[in-house]
């Protein structure tokens, strides 16, 4: 999933009315959320794979990529996400559905405690580095969750367009590319994430220099201490993982 930039994924952090969403064709994810039972991580695994050669079989048209969760109170657990869809695409596939249910229950079900599904609609007026069709997973991501205050959610998307516009001008380093994502369906509103591509853990080291010096860099002080002022005091609540691509429990579709 889900979301890429070192600066951002710190965005608010150096000081500790919800806005209509422009929904582009292709922009919406379906992400799946499984946290395998105590002790049968092994069987977990086990069954993805044989799931995803299921899907293999059927053809499938749709790609759908699996990451392993490294970090924070949900370790352990898996995202398994299927990107650039429209709501229609949704339609239609209620056979294939039925289908890939009844394979999931006899080999992934049976070694999963629970899973979540949630829809995402990726935010390119709010990324540095919007998806291509192209893109290919990196071998490490860093995923923040910005939970907003339902009135100031038109506060932080300016904050962060404008930080953008800082970070371009000020030719300020980044550890990769970075994309950011609305929740859209299936939990807690306002929530908007970021997820910026790591290539190891060494990519995870933040900045020399601070977001606050970049943005009095690109702005003055005052103005440049506003701007972030604005978008922190939006954010209700904050969290920060690392999550590693699993190629091997992933499928991609031949071209």
């Amino acid at each position: 999933m889900l979301a890429r930039n070192a600066a951002l994924a710190l965005l608010f952090v150096a000081a500790p009315g919800f806005p209509a969403l422009a929904q582009a064709p292709g922009n919406l994810s379906e992400i799946n959320f499984e946290q395998p039972k105590p002790g049968m991580t092994k069987q977990y695994e086990a069954g993805r794979k044989k799931h995803m050669a299921w899907h293999k079989a059927q053809k499938d048209t749709w790609a759908w990529y699996v990451w392993e969760v490294l970090s924070g109170e949900n370790a352990g657990s898996y995202i398994i996400g299927t990107f650039q869809h429209t709501w229609k695409d949704f339609d239609g596939r209620e056979k294939m559905l039925g289908a890939d249910l009844a394979d999931y229950e006899v080999n992934v079900g049976p070694s999963t405690a629970h899973t979540t599904v949630r829809y995402y609609a990726e935010r390119p007026d709010m990324s540095l580095s919007p998806t291509t069709a192209a893109s290919t997973p990196a071998p490490m991501i860093s995923v923040s969750l910005f939970f907003i205050k339902p009135e100031s959610g038109n506060d932080f998307v300016e904050a962060v367009k404008k930080i953008n516009e800082g970070i371009k001008k000020t030719n300020y380093p980044v550890a990769g590319p970075s994309r950011w994502y609305q929740l859209v369906n299936g939990g807690e509103v306002p929530l908007y994430v970021l997820v910026g591509d790591r290539a190891n853990w060494a990519a995870f080291q933040p900045n020399d220099k601070t977001l606050d010096a970049m943005m009095e860099e690109a702005y003055g002080k005052e103005q440049g201490a506003a701007i972030l002022a604005s978008g922190r005091k939006a954010i209700r609540m904050q969290t920060v993982s690392a999550h590693k691509y699993r190629p091997d429990l992933s499928y991609i579709p031949a071209k």
